[in-house]
């Protein structure tokens, strides 16, 4: 059985953040329940996508997220669904919603609102800035999040201004935030029988992913600064070299690695030189220690630096590409990515495997994703009410 078989999830929620968190619980058993506006239905139907995929409102980037759940429409707005709502809301297990705070509660489905009708709901609202404070009200997608949280001073080169991460990193990071807190919380609910209410702040989930550089600055006062693909550590001997046919990033932290690097490179020298003996003055001579193994790693493929610097102990890995990651032997043995077969004439659909794997009941491929409101009728069923003819 797995985690979260038997548990019911009703989902409130579109874009990224809280449909992410809900598909990790549907990975692992949950019973994921997607309640969809009329219309076009979520937002993320019809994003990251212009061509036929968008105009199935199937878009990739909803079914990845999506796989497993089932989609009903309703009207939150219209007083006759109130009675479908309450039965949905009476065997949810957990709810999750990622409107702007208070938009639910003046729907009449508040936390308060729905305790009322499941007192021991595990209720989980995910929101750009938290449920309170000057900020709670301002539209947050995950470019301002990344921005508010200081996450775009810390990427990118001197000099160049701030930088985005290329992929939405604050709505995938919050994803995974609420689902760890909806999990803690249905342990909790396991040993209490007691439900609770779940704040996830975007901004708060970029602090703590940037809690390296957050902690130290708290501490310190010393700022972080735009390092490129140098490492905070600030020694040359972690960063990202062109090769002769693309480029290597080498992370060699330890002295003990370090040396192992030059031995790697040929040059056993320069570990044995006073110059060089301490990562204080490794730092001071950076720019000259960064020419040398630049020189070396220019000289080869990366593919080939790769696995001679593995070989002795150097953590290193070729730049790729996205076709080359899902081409990887090390992805396709373990299965990271799932295929479904293209629904009523679309094409093939993907969804990227939870990042584990367990010895029993760990993630496991779900269905395809739901087209809108494609499980009306069946959940109005199990809800009581006679289906639409």
């Amino acid at each position: 059985m797995q985690a979260f078989t038997n548990v019911r999830v009703v989902e409130f929620a579109q874009a990224i953040a809280g449909p992410f968190a809900t598909g990790l619980l549907a990975n692992l058993g949950a019973d994921v329940i997607k309640v969809e506006p009329p219309g076009p239905g979520d937002q993320a139907r019809q994003l990251m996508d212009t061509g036929e995929l968008a105009a199935a409102y199937m878009s990739p980037l909803f079914q990845g997220m999506n796989a497993g759940k089932r989609s009903i429409v309703l009207d939150l707005k219209d007083p006759a669904t109130r009675e479908v709502v309450h039965r949905l809301l009476a065997r949810a297990d957990v709810v999750v919603e990622n409107a702007r705070p208070g938009a639910m509660a003046r729907l009449g489905y508040g936390y308060d609102a729905v305790r009322a009708i499941r007192p021991d709901v595990v209720y989980c609202s995910v929101s750009g800035f938290g449920q309170d404070g000057p900020r709670r009200d301002a539209p947050a997608y995950d470019g301002a999040v990344q921005a508010a949280s200081g996450m775009m001073t810390t990427t990118g080169r001197a000099g160049q201004g701030p930088l985005k991460i290329g992929f939405p990193i604050a709505d995938v990071s919050s994803a995974l935030m609420a689902a760890f807190a909806i999990a803690g919380a249905l342990f909790r609910r396991a040993q209490t029988g007691e439900g609770q209410y779940l704040d996830v702040s975007m901004l708060e989930t970029q602090l703590w992913m940037l809690s390296p550089l957050v902690t130290t600055f708290a501490t310190t006062g010393n700022l972080p600064v735009q390092l490129g693909n140098g490492s905070p550590t600030g020694l040359p001997t972690a960063d990202v070299f062109a090769t002769a046919d693309g480029h290597i990033q080498v992370s060699a932290i330890t002295q003990a690695q370090v040396q192992a690097l030059w031995a790697a490179l040929d040059q056993p020298e320069v570990a044995a030189d006073p110059r060089f003996a301490t990562q204080p003055l490794q730092v001071a001579n950076a720019a000259e220690l960064r020419e040398r193994i630049a020189a070396a790693l220019v000289t080869r493929p990366a593919a080939e630096w790769e696995a001679h610097l593995n070989a002795a102990g150097v953590s290193a890995a070729k730049v790729q590409t996205i076709p080359e990651v899902l081409s990887d032997a090390q992805v396709t043995a373990r299965g990271a990515l799932y295929r479904f077969a293209g629904r009523e004439g679309l094409p093939d659909a993907y969804a990227v495997r939870a990042g584990f794997t367990a010895s029993v009941d760990g993630p496991s491929q779900p269905g395809p994703a739901p087209f809108r409101g494609e499980q009306t009728a069946a959940i109005l069923a199990e809800l009581g009410f006679t289906p639409p003819s």
